[in-house]
């Protein structure tokens, strides 16, 4: 029969109980074909074949051309590996001339990934690091593939002209030795888990013991066993672009966990789906699924909150009313904290940072440094929430802000940026986060405050020479000097000489304050 591929492939079983440096170990050779001696050599910074890669490799297979250098030899070279086997040989058609001289045969010629002859001074390296088995993959010009595998294989070195010492066992009737494959099978490593059109994943029926054979033949890839027969995992009932074969009865999330498809009776339904807000994606032991976040539990499609971070989380999960609510923003170590939820105003979910209230019993807001850190105020007459607390909130995600005024003409107006982030009390709680406005308030007057530090009373941190602004305008903010004022376009804190509360610059209407409130939620719940 004409063989139209030979793949000569090694694969070794380690047998020596112990390698010492410079040692030659001596055995029985009063046997032609028995081992005569072996050649060991400790240094070594690469792997010594594609057994040691593939273990190096874990879980993952060393398929490919990979870089190894065997005891002793002077450099590493280049081999292809076919999982843990390493390929000396490979001739799958007749372009690579492989009527050679002694020097090429030495060296090696060809391409790894295609016709060549390794080298013999590799292999002769290669086999006297311990015992190897070899093993001869054939395929027919009809396509028919089968195998011959030796217990053990060996060559010596030129200076003996590369003998042939060990071959295991010798067969001259190479239609007897020959294991031949079925059709749609090829020659591998029997395993005891065998994957089927049931069993895509071939880890239910591990009951084959493979009687006692390591080399056998195995279903390529992309094939399923189905009964006695490897067929195309198209072929399988329920196989599904992007999911491959889905086994009976279970059901298959899609990588990116859009789609989940299941089987039932051989056939197969899908029904598109995305992760909650709150849940990642995640890839587990090849199998991906939605997995909700830290701090909240469910089943990744439907997550809630174990701890309620603002007030956008108490609309979701606990009510839609306005009011106070305890929160615990994420990294805050301190006791929950009381907040006030605005539920109603553009979609809710809104944590109040700050509201003033033009009566006679209002709040000071002419405060100092460590007050305006923790809070002060109350929820009726005006309150700041305090920069610590803002500094946690704003930094557990990007957050949107939105202020609402209404001035002495009985106006209402608002200002929104869909970014609001504050630093942390080492950097003075500097603004270093104030997105796009929108708003009826017409003019960007916050502008000016993005990016400067936070100034009270006792702590001036405005950079003005001229002004210490939080002194002269009885409040702690975010000062920064403008065309128009040395202290900036939006003054919320200020108390005015005539008793309004903090002042917009170029407001529609008068631009002094008989109430105020600034918010802010999630980006995410636009």
């Amino acid at each position: 029969m004409e063989l139209e591929r030979k793949l000569c492939r090694i694969f070794f079983l380690c047998l020596l109980a112990a390698r010492q440096s410079g040692a030659e170990v001596t055995q029985d050779n009063t046997n032609p074909g028995s081992d005569t001696s072996y050649f060991f050599y400790q240094d070594q910074s690469y792997p010594r074949d594609c057994k040691d890669i593939q273990d190096q490799c874990s879980t993952k297979n060393a398929t490919g051309a990979q870089v190894i250098q065997p005891d002793g030899y002077d450099a590493p070279f280049w081999v292809f590996c076919s999982g843990d086997w390493t390929v000396i040989h490979r001739r799958s058609d007749s372009l690579t001339d492989f009527s050679r001289g002694w020097d090429e045969y030495r060296d090696g010629f060809g391409f790894i990934n295609a016709n060549h002859w390794l080298g013999n001074g590799k292999v002769a390296h290669l086999t006297n690091q311990k015992t190897y088995e070899l093993r001869i993959d054939i395929e027919t010009e009809s396509g028919l593939t089968g195998f011959i595998s030796y217990g053990s294989f060996r060559i010596i070195e030129e200076f003996s002209d590369y003998s042939l010492v060990s071959v295991g066992r010798s067969n001259d009737n190479l239609e007897s030795a020959v294991t031949w494959c079925p059709t749609n099978t090829i020659p591998g490593n029997c395993s005891r888990c065998i994957a089927t059109c049931a069993d895509p994943s071939g880890t239910v029926d591990c009951s084959n013991d493979c009687g006692g054979i390591q080399q056998t033949c195995i279903c390529p890839p992309n094939y399923l066993m189905d009964g006695t027969n490897c067929i195309r995992q198209e072929e399988c009932g329920c196989y599904k672009e992007g999911h491959g074969v889905i086994a009976d009865g279970a059901s298959h999330m899609a990588s990116d966990c859009s789609e989940r498809c299941a089987c039932s009776a051989g056939v197969s339904s899908c029904v598109s789906q995305s992760c909650d807000q709150d849940a990642t994606c995640r890839e587990v032991n090849g199998v991906s699924n939605c997995s909700c976040n830290e701090g909240f539990e469910g089943n990744g499609l439907r997550c809630t909150s174990t701890i309620n971070r603002d007030c956008y989380d108490i609309m979701r999960y606990v009510s839609t009313e306005s009011g106070e609510y305890s929160i615990t923003p994420s990294g805050w170590t301190e006791r929950p904290f009381t907040v006030s939820c605005n539920m109603t105003i553009d979609g809710g979910g809104w944590t109040v940072i700050q509201r003033r209230v033009q009566s006679s019993s209002r709040y000071d807001f002419n405060q100092d440094w460590e007050t305006y850190k923790s809070g002060f105020g109350s929820y009726s007459r005006g309150f700041w929430m305090g920069n610590e607390q803002l500094y946690y909130l704003t930094n557990q995600g990007e957050y949107e802000l939105r202020i609402d005024m209404v001035n002495r003409d009985l106006s209402a107006y608002h200002a929104k940026y869909d970014l609001f982030r504050i630093n942390a009390e080492i950097d003075k709680y500097k603004m270093s986060g104030l997105g796009n406005f929108t708003g009826t308030a017409a003019y960007d007057a916050m502008t000016n405050q993005h990016n400067k530090y936070f100034s009270t009373r006792d702590r001036d941190n405005d950079g003005n020479s001229q002004h210490h602004c939080a002194d002269y305008y009885d409040g702690g903010w975010w000062f920064g000097r403008s065309s128009y004022n040395n202290c900036g376009d939006c003054l919320l804190n200020r108390m005015s000489h005539s008793g309004s509360l903090g002042w917009w610059n170029n407001l529609p209407g008068d631009d002094h304050f008989l109430y105020t409130e600034m918010k802010i939620r999630p980006r995410r719940a636009n």
